[in-house]
């Protein structure tokens, strides 16, 4: 059994951030196999408003922000009970902060502020990460990496929108801004992706891993595929 950070009795509760198209579902469906951890995938395509906010996002944001954030609330809800306290370990492809970085960028000031009273109350009590992976990369980068995915909702997405949110990311994620949205400070781990490829370099896997270790004091390593 996996020992979190601090010696709490949990197991490790890992999640991975960052912008679209900097490889978050890829990077945690290979960072679990190595420490041998549950996998949690956000559910996007299920977003009933998602299509619509891409083509009005003026007109759309509100739904489809308070849609991501009670789906991934009751995710973590749901992983807390049948995964973290049963002794398994789980690494998220997304962190719940991503609610105030999206929605912070598409919500009118009168909606955020509105939007942040009920994040507030909703959160107030979940689970939290011990390390949070934040990935990052040039916006041309994660451009083609969009395009190259081809998801039906992101091609009209626009090189604009992807800088913003990279800005967004930066600054939530600062040294000196996590203490406004956590209440106890995870380790966050800073990977700049545009370099790296996790899927065809396993030093690059390799990387990421001694990172998790330095961070958690555990020793996970890289495992030879069968």
């Amino acid at each position: 059994m996996t020992t979190a950070i601090n010696s709490t009795p949990r197991p490790l509760f890992l999640s991975v951030e960052g912008p679209i198209g900097v490889g978050k579902t890829t990077l945690t469906k290979i960072l679990s196999k190595h420490v041998d951890a549950f996998s949690l995938r956000e559910i996007i395509e299920e977003n009933p408003y998602l299509k619509d906010f891409y083509e009005n996002i003026e007109e759309y944001a509100f739904q489809t922000e308070m849609f991501f954030l009670c789906n991934r609330l009751k995710q973590l809800s749901d992983v807390q009970t049948k995964k973290l306290e049963q002794g398994i370990p789980v690494i998220a492809d997304y962190n719940i902060i991503k609610n105030l970085i999206f929605a912070g960028l598409t919500l009118d000031l009168n909606q955020f502020q509105k939007y942040k009273q009920v994040y507030s109350i909703l959160i107030d009590g979940l689970i939290q990460p011990d390390v949070i992976i934040y990935l990052h990369g040039d916006v041309d980068f994660l451009m083609k990496r969009i395009e190259m995915r081809d998801r039906p909702f992101e091609r009209n997405m626009s090189k604009q929108y992807i800088s913003d949110l990279s800005d967004e990311y930066a600054h939530y994620f600062a040294p000196c801004s996590l203490k406004h949205y956590f209440t106890e400070i995870p380790k966050v781990i800073s990977i700049n992706v545009t370099n790296r490829d996790f899927v065809n370099n396993p030093e690059d896997v390799k990387y990421v891993l001694q990172e998790i270790n330095n961070a958690t004091g555990q020793n996970y390593y890289l495992k030879e595929d069968k």
